[in-house]
């Protein structure tokens, strides 16, 4: 790799290819302001990949997420909104798998009756999950929750599937779940013969067969027709388990106004 195209130099400072690039992005996003024009809509990164699929990628009914954050660190609230795509999900996960997909099904469900405007908050969001590694993954990564701020809760009781999401502004929380009529019972106990150790290695490809065949299940219709919702549920939040570590701060400053 040559010198210009290092992200640092050796002394510590960008490289000066994406020193010229930053300032060149800084530019045209002051001048699209001063001209009265918004930066271009993010459409997401829906480009079909190894890890991801061409029907998942092209299904109508692949989740797709619009979300709102701050600038920065302390900042206000930013104009536009980001897209986030199943596969961003996959990236920040680690690989593609059923329990991602019906993690992001269910939380499609959640999200339009907490944002009917269909853009997700996530610095209004707190919400409970079991300690699943994927759907947790996918709960975090969407809500902007976390573990080590009390707001993403971790509740032995919720199935795989099972999440309690509050919007804090209003407190209307719902509760979402995988249908039973929609979860394969082959899913579930390929992974219990997994996990007991006695299972040979075409068993390791048999469990990401049924879970293939489960994702296309779930993208092959709408969302709301794989998910039981119930609003207002009675739950019980647990005790966050890193109360001690503080709370999150740097989306506080999100309402101040613009400087006169």
């Amino acid at each position: 790799m040559q010198r210009g195209h290092q992200i640092h130099r050796h002394n510590g400072r960008y490289g000066d290819v994406e020193l010229a690039e930053f300032r060149w992005g800084a530019r045209r996003c002051n001048a699209l302001r001063l001209l009265g024009a918004s930066s271009p809509p993010d459409q997401g990164d829906r480009l079909s990949v190894w890890y991801f699929p061409a029907w998942l990628a092209e299904s109508p009914d692949t989740p797709v997420f619009e979300v709102r954050g701050t600038v920065n660190k302390y900042g206000r609230y930013a104009d536009d909104i980001k897209t986030v795509t199943v596969k961003d999900l996959i990236k920040f996960h680690g690989h593609f798998c059923g329990g991602l997909v019906e993690a992001a099904t269910s939380l499609k469900v959640a999200f339009a009756q907490l944002f009917p405007d269909g853009i997700v908050d996530r610095t209004d969001l707190r919400l409970a999950s079991n300690n699943s590694a994927c759907g947790g993954d996918v709960a975090a990564y969407l809500t902007g929750t976390r573990t080590r701020f009390g707001s993403h809760l971790i509740d032995p009781q919720l199935r795989e599937s099972d999440f309690v999401v509050q919007r804090l502004s209003t407190g209307k929380t719902v509760r979402v779940v995988i249908n039973a009529a929609t979860y394969p019972q082959d899913v579930r106990s390929q992974m219990r013969k997994i996990e007991s150790g006695k299972f040979e290695p075409a068993d390791i490809d048999r469990f990401q067969d049924v879970q293939w065949e489960y994702a296309r299940k779930l993208v092959s219709r709408p969302v709301a027709e794989s998910v039981d919702v119930t609003v207002d549920p009675r739950y019980t939040w647990p005790v966050p388990p890193c109360q001690d570590l503080g709370r999150r701060r740097d989306n506080d400053y999100k309402d101040v106004p613009a400087a006169k």
